[in-house]
């Protein structure tokens, strides 16, 4: 089933995880019991990242099947513009059809390390609405694309950000999945904004559920996320205890989803972290207050 497909048919607002390919065996074996648990909270669908520069481009197809074909959920895999000519696009895209997947995140990637700016290889894409238009004119393939409530990092600014999400979308995208924030705020006003730009296909808000003070200011420094003062203080009066803060983040993270399913949003993807624990604790807290089935 593709995205247009899952996010036009009735029934609770559509939930879904993002997992990483791990880069050692250790790790693959990790997931690979925490996957059964993920699917046991019933997501309509799971996205699979891309590693840079070839470092797990392999395992992120390799995952996508067997999330598809031992769980029997659909899945999506994330494909950049990094490292790839056209010719070389369209062999992975031939690769993950093969594996039965039918969707694609459409992404341009960061910079490969050591690198400042984003330089598209000879041959390749320079931005994701380029990839999106390739994966479309394929036609074998729906397709999300990112959008950043705060603006993308590298954005001059937010109008900017949003006539970039505009082509996307014209491009052939259709969904919408948004980088992480801890502001319903400003995913509401990003929302409106993308409404008068002419977009229209669903925008999906992007969560991640918080575990310590260190590691949100962290993850919203790479992606200049505002962390509100008071999930700040809330972390901070955990101080030490790992599982005060991870309680606190939990919570912050059940009120933010309730306030937008209530808004009425057509669906809520969360960022894992290939971790079950958690969003165990976020999707009962959900089903208790009858906010999803």
């Amino acid at each position: 089933m593709r995205f247009s497909e899952i996010y036009s048919s009735p029934g609770s607002p559509v939930i879904s995880f993002e997992v990483f390919p791990p880069k050692t065996s250790r790790g693959m074996d990790s997931l690979r019991e925490v996957l059964p648990r993920l699917a046991a909270l019933e997501p309509r669908f799971m996205t699979v990242t891309y590693g840079a520069m070839g470092t797990t481009r392999i395992r992120t197809v390799e995952i996508a099947s067997m999330i598809h074909n031992e769980f029997g959920l659909e899945c999506a895999c994330h494909l950049t513009c990094v490292g790839a000519s056209r010719d070389q696009v369209d062999g992975q895209l031939k690769h993950i059809h093969g594996h039965g997947i039918e969707n694609i995140v459409a992404l341009r990637g960061d910079p490969p390390r050591g690198q400042d700016s984003f330089q598209a290889v000879e041959g390749g894409f320079s931005y994701a609405n380029e990839l999106v238009e390739h994966i479309r004119s394929n036609g074998r393939f729906d397709i999300a694309v990112g959008g950043y409530p705060e603006k993308h990092i590298e954005a001059p600014d937010f109008e900017t950000d949003l006539v970039n999400l505009a082509r996307k979308v014209n491009s052939g995208a259709d969904v919408v999945i948004t980088q992480l924030f801890y502001d319903n705020q400003h995913f509401f006003r990003f929302c409106e904004a993308a409404a008068e730009k002419g977009i229209s296909c669903p925008i999906v808000p992007g969560l991640l559920p918080i575990q310590s003070l260190a590691q949100v200011e962290k993850i919203a420094g790479l992606c200049g996320a505002e962390v509100p003062s008071e999930l700040q203080d809330r972390l901070g009066s955990a101080g030490d205890d790992p599982e005060a803060a991870a309680a606190a983040g939990v919570d912050w993270c059940i009120e933010q989803c309730a306030g937008l399913l209530e808004a009425g949003v057509e669906g809520i993807h969360y960022y894992v972290l290939n971790k079950s624990e958690v969003m165990e604790k976020v999707i009962a807290g959900l089903r208790a207050r009858e906010l999803i089935i």
